[in-house]
């Protein structure tokens, strides 16, 4: 059974994990600790980097996007991704909004956070650059919906997946989907969809999937 070695609080691995999940694909957990990593982890990813993911045969990919496109092609019955090239280009670009708008402007925020601790001695031009920046990208998202279900086609997608970490740590920094009922909608039914459920369990622990 193929492998995936993952941290638990990674936004790439929790992404990954959920699309396994989504797609009931067969996987064994190989959970890693940041401060003791295995000593294969160079082999499997020369930038020491996670998820990966080993094949049945042994080959490692890594990156959460390079090894969801992977099990799209190779496994391509009941996909997360839209057959129309543009379609499923539409999907990775709103991908990479929710990466590049949404989630490194949070983990800056919460690096910001732990480092600081108390809010009062946060850097305050900073944080309204941050979270302006992340209002806007809110906005955006709610333009693509348009009042429909779903940010590309009618089923849940990758981009969909994308959004389903941000949309839930967006009031630790202050912030809300007020006025935004399309992100309300979406956030709503991604929290109580049983893969993101699924991928917010430590696999290890008594009652996780450590394989499927």
């Amino acid at each position: 059974m193929a492998t995936l070695y993952h941290y638990l609080d990674c936004p790439y691995c929790f992404k990954t994990r959920a699309y396994l999940e989504e797609r009931s694909i067969p996987w064994t957990s190989m959970l890693v600790d940041r401060a003791h990593p295995p000593a294969e982890l160079p082999s499997l990813n020369p930038l020491g980097r996670l998820p990966v993911w080993l094949t049945d045969e042994g080959k490692p990919i890594f990156g959460s996007n390079t090894i969801i496109g992977f099990l799209e092609a190779t496994r391509p019955q009941g996909g997360l991704l839209p057959s129309e090239p543009l379609q499923r280009a539409r999907c990775w670009m709103a991908d990479e909004m929710a990466d590049k708008g949404l989630l490194e402007p949070l983990m800056a925020l919460d690096r910001e956070h732990r480092d600081h601790g108390n809010p009062a001695s946060w850097d305050l031009q900073v944080y309204r650059r941050d979270t302006a920046r992340i209002r806007r990208q809110l906005q955006v998202f709610e333009q693509i919906l348009g009042g429909r279900q779903w940010l590309v086609g009618d089923g849940l997608t990758v981009a969909d997946l994308a959004l389903a970490l941000p949309l839930t740590i967006l009031e630790r920094f202050g912030l809300d989907l007020a006025g935004l009922t399309g992100l309300q909608d979406l956030a709503a039914r991604l929290e109580k969809r049983p893969s993101i459920l699924a991928a917010r369990k430590n696999p290890h622990a008594e009652g996780g999937a450590q394989a499927r």
